[in-house]
């Protein structure tokens, strides 16, 4: 009995051990067996980025003139057309001037009547001819007569058309032959090329980042052209409903290349920050309350909360320090979680890379040592 106790003891606590030796065994093998995630990962760069507004903007003419007509009647010659370059008061349009001339040959007849009566009636050798009343009369008669005689030869001028500007030929509205409307009617329009302008509309909150004089460019579609322009003008006030003020940008055209009414991509740049924090934008995780990333620690994801600046190119500023030597994961950081172990894709070519580049560089020290030992 003693003996078959004994036995049964025996074989209990070997049955025990081989279990507990078995649970360890799956133990280890599960701690072997923790899945790593894999992830792409770069370091934190450290240079310059800018702060660039980007929005688009229709090209119009600084200077733009609607000729029309200052008299009426026939329109005896057309002396333009559409796309022609023009100088500031070239003739544009001669309208029929006869009755103009007509008028203004009589006005100056009266004129010439009118001087010789007043100096017929002028005194004498000290004596009064007629009333000094009559006189004034006549001296006021000279007077009027000479106005119309102005008005007339006003006339005469306006009924050639001239260009009240420099410029192009935008748009011809009559045709010669024909009778001109009523005065004021528009016969041209002129537009001038040498220089442009954009118009851009900023939030409020970037008023104290622009400045006359500075620089922007235009990316045009239509010609794949990137021209530089300036800030001209800039409103002082902000618009209650939008929130935004008016921005005018100068655009140098002096080979007219552009033209009023073409389609633009603006470029301005309001802010710079040197050696800035700089990381892919895509390495960040932008929720409602939070934006943060992972870095790497011993293997080991690590999530930081961080606060962002300017962003440019795909790049976002990071304004909450970060460890240079910590990778920031890029890709597949939306199947972290906190001390998730993780797995670096090309871990081990840029160890093999960066101990290749630090030989290399050793290397070169150590050679411009001896140089200058020798030297």
């Amino acid at each position: 009995m003693r003996l078959n106790s004994l036995a049964t003891s025996l074989l209990s606590l070997f049955l025990v051990t081989a279990l507990s030796a078995c649970n360890e065994e799956k133990v280890a093998d599960k701690e072997k067996k923790v899945y790593q995630v894999p992830v792409e990962t770069t370091l934190v760069d450290n240079r310059t980025i800018t702060n660039t507004y980007r929005t688009t903007a229709v090209l119009e003419a600084k200077a733009e003139s609607k000729v029309t007509n200052k008299v009426t009647g026939m329109i005896n010659k057309i002396l333009v057309e559409e796309g022609m370059s023009i100088t500031k008061g070239q003739i544009l349009a001669e309208i029929d001037s006869e009755n103009y001339l007509l008028e203004l040959e009589r006005t100056t007849i009266d004129v010439d009547s009118a001087v010789a009566e007043f100096n017929r009636s002028r005194p004498i050798d000290g004596e009064q001819l007629i009333s000094v009343k009559d006189l004034e009369k006549l001296e006021f008669l000279v007077k009027t007569r000479k106005n119309q005689q102005k008005v007339a030869a006003i006339q005469v001028r306006d009924s050639k058309v001239r260009a009240p500007i420099a410029g192009v030929i935008a748009l011809r509205v009559v045709k010669e032959g024909n009778m001109t409307a009523n005065v004021g009617s528009e016969m041209f329009t002129i537009v001038a090329l040498d220089t442009l302008q954009g118009v851009v509309y900023l939030p409020e909150s970037e008023m104290n980042n622009v400045h006359v004089g500075q620089q922007a460019y235009l990316n045009f579609p239509a010609n794949a052209k990137e021209l530089p322009a300036t800030v001209d003008l800039i409103s002082p006030i902000i618009d209650t409903e939008s929130g935004t003020f008016k921005v005018t940008l100068k655009v140098n055209n002096d080979n007219h290349v552009l033209k009023p009414g073409m389609f633009a991509k603006v470029s301005l740049t309001l802010d710079v920050h040197d050696n800035a924090q700089i990381v892919p934008q895509k390495a960040l995780l932008v929720t409602d309350t939070e934006t943060s990333l992972f870095v790497i620690q011993d293997n080991k994801a690590k999530k930081v909360t961080v606060v962002t600046g300017f962003e440019q190119d795909g790049f976002v500023e990071i304004l909450t320090p970060l460890n240079a030597l910590e990778p920031v994961v890029i890709v597949g950081q939306q199947g972290l979680k906190i001390d998730s172990a993780v797995k670096i894709i090309g871990e081990e070519e840029t160890q093999k890379k960066n101990v290749e580049l630090t030989t290399t560089n050793n290397a070169v020290k150590e050679n411009a040592d001896k140089q200058a030992t020798q030297d």
